[in-house]
């Protein structure tokens, strides 16, 4: 009994307690009326004052009001909602995105207390890498240490592809470059240094709609496809449809063969080369397949690229008068295509080769004539090369935003062309505001790609339904920007050169596999070679100095074809055939029976 009345006694308390606290609220939520009520009742009473007795006050009645007591909940529960939505925006409010490219492409969103908001898979190979894992709500470092952790797992970072991009986007340039280096420092720390040392690349990029749509294009990343574009604005040969689907450890790689940079990418580690065979090794193979050995050749430029999805080392050099361009398969070393070509009467060794000035030389005469420094100069390629009988370096380099294209002498040093051409941005995205001697046209005054393809296909009356295999690329030949376009349709081969500039075809060939070929557009020398057709060795002739060079028999060989044709005043056999996937082409000159050229790929 003595139980049950404390308990009465304590509840009672309590009630009283939480009535009190409640009345509290109230008052304080409701507007106080005293006076005006008071004011209402003199009015009432003539003027007279309304006080309380004694006993009145003694008796001040306890009375609850349910409309202030509304007033109050109201009051209270829009504070509690305020307060909420305050903190649900906090917490979901981006302040940076954080993009991580292997192959694999993610995007982090994270609020100011860096914590995860959201994690999105770019691509399918970053849906493998988050699988099940909700990161939601987990500190950034926490959430980058799991997905390149992943990544390790599932065989996308290691020993054969140990670099990755990291890109932050933030509107405050010290933020972002202090989450650079940390979320790199973090990466570095995932790796274990003795064993397996990773290549980081790290930049700040911007908002961007072209940015954007280029990503969404190619299921990539921002950061990367600012990456790549800053790469292509360097090297017109290369194209996001050939770099996009690459890993940035391929795409590390092609960058630094070509000594291709982005000014605005930070780097820690190299970028692994251990599946490759090497360009010593790459070499090695192109000259044994050549015939000629290493000491011969006067000069060569290697170069990794990707052919339809096959990573290859493009290997060209001189021996004497002739020209060889080789692709080696960049993991197995076998040769993948080749091609050379002979201009006029080879010369000793002693009389060829010793005879050209060197690299060293040809770039120094280019710097020259520029008026810059070496030390300037940025993205400097070099190629020893023969055009029309005559051995001259190509050599093109930047300095800012200035592109420079010299051709020099490879005897002389003489200066035989030479073309400046500036853009407004490192990009290229403006008209040139200067030249000489040449008339190049900046990357904004170009056609591109979709109307060079439109172009050639107008013109060869296919539609882009109908064809299949296309393929489009930017190039120089002679001091010409051009898009080679290529495509198949039915059982036609199709070949053009557009001018990049102007839109006008400079060559147009059809060829129809295992049948005659028709070409037009193409034109030929027109000048008298000096021989009669008896003096010609025949078309059985060329077949089988083509063949005994390519190592088969007649009976392997497949879709023969032989053309008799003249180029620069010469009478050449075209000699075509495939023997299973392998092409062959050659040029057979029409009255020695000399290799002019000698062409094989593997047809994919």
């Amino acid at each position: 009994m003595a139980n049950e009345r404390m308990n009465r006694r304590r509840n009672r308390h309590m009630d009283r307690r939480m009535e009190r606290r409640i009345e509290t609220a109230i008052v304080h939520a409701a507007p106080d009326r005293t006076e005006e009520l008071r004011a209402a009742c003199r009015q009432n009473t003539g003027g007279a004052s309304l006080r309380q007795t004694g006993a009145e006050k003694g008796r001040t009645p306890r009375r609850f009001r349910p409309a202030a007591f509304a007033a109050a909940a109201a009051a209270l529960i829009l504070c509690v909602g305020a307060l909420g939505f305050m903190i649900w925006r906090s917490a979901n409010a981006v302040e940076s995105r954080i993009m991580l490219d292997v192959n694999p492409s993610l995007s982090i969103t994270v609020n100011a207390r860096e914590r995860v908001i959201d994690v999105t898979a770019l691509n399918a190979d970053a849906q493998a890498i988050v699988g099940s894992m909700d990161l939601k709500g987990t500190q950034l470092e926490v959430a980058v240490n799991a997905l390149v952790g992943s990544m390790l797992q599932n065989g996308y970072l290691g020993e054969l592809q140990n670099a990755i991009l990291v890109s932050v986007e933030n509107n405050d340039a010290a933020k972002s470059a202090e989450l650079q280096a940390r979320i790199t420092a973090s990466i570095n720390g995932l790796f274990p240094s003795s064993t397996l040392e990773p290549a980081v690349l790290s930049q700040t990029v911007a908002e961007s709609d072209d940015l954007t749509a280029l990503a969404q294009q190619y299921g990539i990343s921002e950061g990367k496809a600012a990456l790549i574009r800053a790469l292509i604005a360097q090297d017109a040969t290369l194209s996001f449809d050939t770099l996009a689907p690459l890993g940035v450890n391929e795409i590390t790689l092609i960058a630094d063969s070509r000594g291709l940079t982005a000014e605005e990418v930070t780097r820690t580690g190299t970028a692994s080369q251990k599946a490759y065979i090497g360009e010593e090794q790459a070499k090695a193979a192109a000259c044994a397949h050549a015939g000629v050995t290493q000491e011969q050749v006067s000069f060569s430029t290697t170069e990794l690229d990707c052919e339809a999805g096959l990573f290859v080392y493009e290997i060209e050099f001189i021996v004497d008068q002739t020209e060889y361009d080789y692709d080696i398969d960049a993991r197995t070393g076998a040769v993948v295509k080749y091609s050379s070509e002979t201009y006029g009467e080879a010369q000793s060794s002693a009389a060829g080769n010793a005879a050209y000035i060197g690299e060293a030389q040809a770039r120094a005469a280019a710097f020259a004539h520029a008026g810059v420094s070496a030390s300037d100069a940025t993205a400097v390629q070099a190629k020893l090369d023969i055009d029309d009988g005559q051995a001259k370096y190509e050599i093109v380099f930047f300095v800012g935003t200035t592109e420079y294209d010299y051709d020099i002498d490879a005897r002389t040093g003489a200066v035989l062309k030479a073309e400046r051409e500036t853009y407004s941005s490192p990009a290229g995205g403006a008209s040139p505001d200067s030249g000489s001697s040449g008339s190049a046209s900046s990357a904004s005054g170009y056609i591109g790609e979709d109307r060079a393809r439109s172009i050639a296909l107008e013109h060869a009356g296919v539609a882009a339904s109908e064809a299949s295999g296309i393929t489009v690329k930017l190039d120089r030949d002679d001091g010409r920007v051009e898009y080679e376009v290529k495509f198949l349709a039915g059982t036609s081969s199709y070949d053009y050169e557009i001018d990049a500039t102007t839109g006008a075809i400079c060559k147009a060939e059809r060829e129809e596999k295992g049948g005659s070929a028709g070409s037009s557009g193409s034109s030929s020398g027109s000048s008298s070679s000096g021989s009669s057709s008896s003096d010609y060795i025949g078309e059985s002739r060329a077949k089988s100095i083509a063949l005994g060079h390519a190592g088969v028999s007649a009976s392997e060989a497949s879709g023969m074809r032989v053309k008799l044709e003249r180029d620069n005043g010469r009478m050449e056999y075209e000699v075509e055939f495939s023997v299973g996937r392998r092409e062959y082409e050659y040029e057979i000159d029409a009255v020695t029976g000399k290799i002019l050229k000698a062409d094989s790929e593997i047809d994919d």
